[in-house]
């Protein structure tokens, strides 16, 4: 059985106090590292801070939280696009003012997560866990409006007629939302394996491969 990578967070952003009590408090809830890279994202991973650069990259999973504070969000995605080292790593906007028309566009440009000065603590570091999980961390607002700014896009997110059955419709609408298996299958009293059928019989029924285009599916259809 292949190891468990390690996972690391890498907050990219000035190393101003506010930052430095964010690594702090990542630390100390997660027991996760965490370090603050400074510098242009297009640089990186040069002069990456030392405490993340004892494993090789390639032995961790990293998730790059990006201080969006008096950033140009359009031109941050301009930097992810431009920066192949960035490709394979998870990518989450923090210290949004608030939703925006770039959000959506950031969705597809391999940003997975939307965080918000007004979001509390526990709904932070809810979406940091759900994030190394694999899920997408993002409001039901920029999924409508990722899906509207799209009205064309690939075959399987068009509205098709399907017949869910109750039970399907509530996982899906579960899952629109960002809730991870174990807590759908503890919200619902079913067993995680239940779940997961339901799962692959609604990712066969709506013709997606995966949670982020289910949940846009949903966001179009239910």
């Amino acid at each position: 059985m292949e190891a468990q990578k390690k996972r690391q967070i890498i907050v990219i952003g000035p190393d101003n106090l506010g930052n430095q009590m964010l690594v702090y408090s990542i630390e100390n809830e997660l027991m996760l590292p965490c370090g603050i890279y400074p510098h242009p994202l297009h640089d990186f991973p040069d002069n990456s801070p030392p405490e993340l650069t004892a494993l090789p990259f390639t032995e961790t999973e990293n998730l790059f939280l990006i201080d969006c504070s008096g950033r140009e969000l359009e031109n941050t995605i301009q930097e992810i696009i431009s920066n192949p080292a960035l490709n394979d790593y998870k990518i989450a906007f923090y210290n949004l003012s608030g939703s925006s028309d770039v959000e959506a566009k950031a969705l597809t440009k391999n940003v997975r997560g939307f965080f918000y000065v007004s979001d509390n603590k526990d709904l932070f570091f809810k979406g940091i866990k759900a994030l190394f999980h694999g899920e997408v961390w993002i409001s039901r607002e920029i999924l409508l409006r990722h899906v509207m700014s799209n009205p064309h896009g690939a075959s399987n997110m068009q509205k098709v007629s399907v017949s869910l059955t109750s039970r399907e419709q509530q996982i899906l609408s579960l899952v629109s939302i960002g809730v991870r298996n174990e807590e759908i299958a503890a919200k619902l009293c079913i067993s995680s394996n239940t779940v997961k059928t339901h799962m692959y019989n609604i990712f066969k029924k709506i013709q997606v491969t995966n949670r982020l285009q289910a949940a846009l599916w949903a966001a179009k259809n239910l």
